[in-house]
């Protein structure tokens, strides 16, 4: 899994606890029919065999503490410092950002992602597919398909170029970091898309309870995403409110095929927003990432 030339394409993968996800990521990885890749896992100190299946397959694996202050409230890897830590770790010019729980669709993708870039497009929009299993994560997976084509989605494909001029992943947003990076991209450079391009989200089954907890946490964050976001690009919450209710409109012959989860994407929306909300107004008590 060592890159070799200038199209060499680095995955990073940033893990805690999620070996049976990395086991089927990796998988798709190893079917590419393009073979100049690395792939580097940063793992937060996992205990289990996430690192002893990323090492047996020939993934670099770089070891990162998992802050002790973040226990309590977070249950997933504080992505953006892992995912810059994992560009610095292995060689390639185009970086590919990934999630645990991802898989590449189509053995040819990594060489569609390559032809998609060139000069005036220097990073990659790359379309997510929710696999979900139970009521409310198929209203997710419903909400998640309406945002295809919009300013809702992330290019998680960028030039090691580009990513170095913008300075990466801003370490202190940890909610919303993959779209906060997408415009900083845009401000430099073309976004490419390809809808044959896919990543399979992976996302199983989980209750609105464990749901709506894990927006209470990105709540006590969002507030450094969203004053970023307004020195960007000018974005304010009403902005991104509007954005996502067009695209639910724009998307609504989605009722006559999923008519119950399509109905209830709003409702979820509006106990997300309040849930956030709530974590927002109690962010003080939010322990800072360390280094």
């Amino acid at each position: 899994m060592q890159a070799r030339n200038g199209n060499a394409v680095a995955i990073i993968i940033p893990t805690y606890n999620c070996a049976d996800n990395v086991v089927r990521l990796i998988r798709s990885i190893r079917a590419q029919t393009y073979r100049d890749y690395s792939v580097v896992v940063v793992d937060q100190s996992s205990t289990d065999r996430t690192p002893e299946i990323a090492r047996s397959n020939g993934c670099i694996v770089v070891n990162v503490p998992r802050p002790e202050a973040y226990t309590p409230w977070v249950t997933h890897p504080l992505p953006a410092h892992s995912r810059n830590l994992g560009a610095q770790s292995v060689e390639g010019n185009i970086l590919l950002h990934l999630d645990s729980d991802m898989a590449l669709a189509s053995p040819d993708f990594l060489e569609k992602l390559v032809h998609a870039i060139d000069p005036e497009h220097e990073a990659v929009v790359i379309r997510e597919v929710d696999i979900a299993s139970g009521f409310w994560p198929e209203c997710k997976a419903i909400e998640r398909s309406c945002y295809y084509g919009t300013e809702m989605e992330a290019a998680r494909a960028v030039t090691r170029a580009l990513f170095d001029r913008v300075g990466g992943y801003d370490r202190e947003v940890s909610s919303g970091e993959d779209y906060f990076v997408t415009r900083l991209y845009e401000r430099e450079t073309h976004l490419a898309r390809d809808d044959s391009l896919l990543l399979l989200h992976h996302v199983g089954r989980y209750s609105l309870a464990s749901l709506l907890r894990k927006k209470y946490v990105y709540g006590k964050t969002v507030g450094i995403y969203l004053r970023r976001s307004r020195s960007v690009q000018g974005r304010s919450t009403a902005s991104i409110v509007r954005a996502s209710l067009g695209a639910y409109l724009k998307n609504w012959r989605l009722l006559l095929r999923h008519p119950i989860q399509y109905a209830c994407v709003i409702p979820l929306r509006a106990m997300e927003f309040t849930t956030m909300q709530l974590g927002m107004r109690f962010s003080s008590n939010t322990p800072q990432q360390s280094s």
